[in-house]
């Protein structure tokens, strides 16, 4: 009896061994980090251009070809804010020393500004923040809709990176903390054009707003509020989708379950969040409701963020998914500690233990890249390697490397061919044609060819 305890305890230990070796779990590896690319440019909510940039974190020595990536998106209340944020750089860090590529971005940040601001006598920027009094709830929903244009545009940038990056582009996920969590879970499950919401239509200009709250605004503002476009944004359209197999919400909300209703096949969903949040309610509340009652209300200290909407936190969604018959599998780490007019100070509305926490969600999105069939390759990655395919005679693009004008040959009529930077940025569409020359700046780009039979990416080298 006592070896055959003795067997079960050494199966078992075993068997919890293999689990904590599970890939893409443990901080196996160093990193590199590179920083400020260009992902895309859209309108800010005040009509001026904004250029949005991303920091790439990649694990070095893996020798793995086929890594899953992490999108993440930093909190700021919409309107604060960076990929550079503490709390973001750790989780990327920790999931590239896992054998992830993350990618941190910054996205378009801004809301419109009440009329009818007021700062009390005892009230200062220390405990609370004049650009966060909006002028209506819609820009709420507005940047939040311009937040997640701009991550759905972000991920299909990091798919379109898949070469340069040895990324296995069916699986990608996304993640945020605050309101980047609230855009992580709008851009994975706002899919269909209904799902828009009609604040994210053309509505009426922005009132001007209070003297003091002017420099909140950049220089030429506009106050037009105009239709904010298509759910998927503009950035980066072609190749890839936007689909993630996961999100992860770190003290996060949704509006409203609009955009989940009647979903039956879901991505795997990591919810964390605090009782003592008294800024996004882990139930169901106001935005910043909890601060504006039990800590500025009581004192009449500051004035209230009083035209925020309301969203329902992580136990309200736990609720909400409980509730149903085909429901995701999911991860769900929700601290106990509400305490009704007490909650000020106790900084809940933080992450708690940031190396257990994105240790918990990489494990959950690791299951989910082991069910989809992806194991760790032995390298080393070829930039340069081309797709087989069983044909004789594949497109050659000459000379290469290239003095400005280079040539295809081997092409038919249909087929396509997008050139991109190594950035993974698409640069231009070539409609192949033999004998007709064609040309581009100096640089390196990769081509990626495609006909009705095969596909192939090709590098280019332009002297």
């Amino acid at each position: 009896m006592k070896k055959k305890i003795l067997l079960a305890l050494i199966s078992i230990a075993g068997s919890l061994s293999s689990i904590a070796q599970a890939p893409y779990t443990q901080n196996d590896y160093s990193i590199t980090v590179e920083t400020d690319i260009e992902y895309g440019i859209a309108e800010n909510f005040a009509g001026i251009n904004d250029t949005l940039l991303m920091d790439v974190y990649k694990p070095v020595n893996d020798n793995n070809c086929n890594r899953p990536c992490l999108v993440l998106v930093h909190g700021g209340a919409w309107i604060g804010g960076s990929k550079n944020d503490a709390s973001i750089v750790n989780i990327a860090t920790s999931f590239a020393e896992k054998g992830w590529v993350v990618s941190t971005i910054n996205y378009r940040l801004g809301t419109h500004k009440t009329s009818n601001y007021n700062m009390y006598a005892v009230c200062n920027n220390s405990i609370s923040e004049p650009c966060g009094y909006i002028c209506d709830s819609a820009e709420v929903f507005r940047a939040n809709y311009r937040g997640q244009q701009d991550a759905k545009g972000a991920i299909r940038f990091m798919k379109g990176r898949a070469i340069l990056d040895s990324i296995d582009i069916s699986n990608v996920f996304i993640a945020g903390e605050s309101a980047g969590a609230y855009v992580a879970f709008a851009a994975t499950f706002i899919d269909k054009p209904s799902e828009k919401s009609t604040f994210c239509g053309a509505i009426a200009d922005a009132p001007n707003p209070d003297a003091d709250l002017v420099s909140c605004l950049p220089a030429g503002y506009s106050l037009s509020r105009p239709d904010l476009g298509d759910i998927n944004g503009t950035l980066n359209l072609g190749q890839h989708n936007a689909t993630v197999q996961g999100v992860g919400s770190i003290y996060g909300a949704m509006m409203d379950f609009d955009m989940i209703a009647g979903d039956t096949e879901w991505p795997v969903v990591y919810m964390f969040h605090q009782g003592s949040d008294v800024v996004v309610n882990y139930n169901y509340g106001r935005i910043l409701g909890r601060t504006d009652w039990e800590c500025y209300a009581q004192s009449n200290i500051c004035q209230q963020y009083a035209k925020y909407p309301r969203s329902h936190g992580s136990k309200s969604i736990e609720a909400y998914f409980s509730s149903l018959t085909i429901a995701p599998v999911r991860k769900v780490d929700i601290i106990e500690n509400y305490e009704y007019l007490n909650d000020c100070f106790d900084n809940g509305h933080s992450i708690d233990n940031w190396v257990m926490r994105s240790d918990s969600m990489a494990t959950l999105f690791a299951n989910r890249v082991a069910l989809n069939g992806n194991s760790p390759t032995s390298g080393p990655c070829d930039l340069t390697i081309e797709t087989e395919h069983p044909y004789n005679q594949e497109v050659i693009i000459y000379p290469n490397p290239s003095q400005g004008t280079f040539y295809l040959s081997n092409v038919s009529e249909g087929d396509v061919a997008d050139v991109y930077s190594l950035e993974g940025k698409l640069i231009t569409k070539i409609q192949p044609e033999s004998n007709v020359a064609y040309s581009l700046p100096s640089g390196a780009y990769f081509i990626h060819y495609a006909s009705s039979a095969y596909s192939t990416v090709k590098k280019l080298i332009v002297q």
